[in-house]
């Protein structure tokens, strides 16, 4: 099995937000599995009503959607600890004033159907992969969490088992040239 890295690089171009203050979000979120998916819908639109009455704006989003986890994922509910294999994911995209996030995650984390909730600082523009880029036993390792920008279409092979610093990695790339 080959390891990739993709190389990325910032731009100047990049959006990370429009307003004084604002910075930009994405919450990605794992609800309870054992609502219907009408009710899945409105706990997400009661998290999307929660960015607007903080004064955030949207920029994109996905609605739930019902999925088979990679593994089981525990949450404790009235005392008793229960396992779920599946969940309704959904994520959305928001631009929120960063002294609001506090608020904001606490109200995440407190709703009931909530099983795993993630939310990273990101930019405004779309940070997709193309899917025809990687084979479906590629693993990535991406070099910048915090801000991802413009992906280039440079991919570098990086042996099994050898863990390497993207210093490395970027030493290697300009060896190669």
């Amino acid at each position: 099995m080959v390891f990739y890295v993709i190389v990325t690089s910032m731009t100047e171009n990049t959006i990370i937000s429009t307003k004084e203050g604002f910075k930009i979000y994405e919450l990605a979120i794992h609800l309870l599995p054992n609502l219907s998916l009408p009710d899945a819908q409105v706990e997400f639109s009661k998290i999307k009503s929660q960015i607007e009455k903080l004064e955030g704006e949207f920029i994109s989003e996905s609605a739930p959607k019902l999925f088979k986890l990679a593994y089981e994922i525990p949450k404790t509910i009235k005392a008793q600890k229960r396992w779920y294999e599946t969940s309704y994911f959904g994520w959305v995209k928001f631009e929120l004033e960063a002294k609001n996030l506090a608020v904001f995650e606490k109200f995440v984390k407190e709703l009931e159907n909530t099983l795993r909730y993630i939310i990273v600082k990101t930019v405004k523009e779309d940070t997709m992969i193309s899917k025809n880029i990687l084979t479906e036993n590629d693993v990535l390792i991406e070099d910048n969490v915090d801000i991802i920008s413009d992906i280039t279409e440079e991919i570098l092979p990086i042996e099994e088992n050898s863990i390497e610093s993207v210093e490395n990695v970027s030493e290697k790339k300009e060896e190669a040239k």
